[in-house]
C-alpha cells in the first residue's frame, strides 16, 4: 500500500512543474468550458502530465476490466479498444 509521502512524491513528479507556471486564465467566458481553459491547456501541455495522462490510459481499465487502450505491435499504434 502506498503511504502519504509516496503520494506526494509521485504527485511532486507529476505536478511539479505548475509551480512554474504563468499567469492564465481557467475561466474565459461567461460559460465555463474546460476546453477553452489556459491552466488545463498549460497543464496538459508538460511532459510528466502527458506521460501521466498515457499511462493512466494504457494500464488502467474500466470497471468491465478491459484497458482503455490497446498497442497493435504489427503496426506499432495505439488505439482505443472501442475503435473498429
Amino acid at each position: 500500500m502506498r503511504t502519504v509521502e509516496d503520494r506526494r512524491k509521485s504527485n511532486e513528479r507529476i505536478f511539479g512543474c505548475a509551480r512554474d507556471m504563468p499567469t492564465l486564465r481557467h475561466k474565459t467566458g461567461d460559460e465555463f468550458d474546460i476546453t477553452r481553459s489556459e491552466v488545463a491547456r498549460w497543464l496538459c501541455s508538460q511532459p510528466s502530465v502527458m506521460q501521466r495522462v498515457f499511462d493512466m490510459a494504457a494500464h488502467a481499465s474500466g470497471t468491465d476490466g478491459l484497458p482503455f487502450i490497446e498497442f497493435d505491435p504489427e503496426t506499432r499504434t495505439w488505439s482505443g479498444i472501442n475503435n473498429d
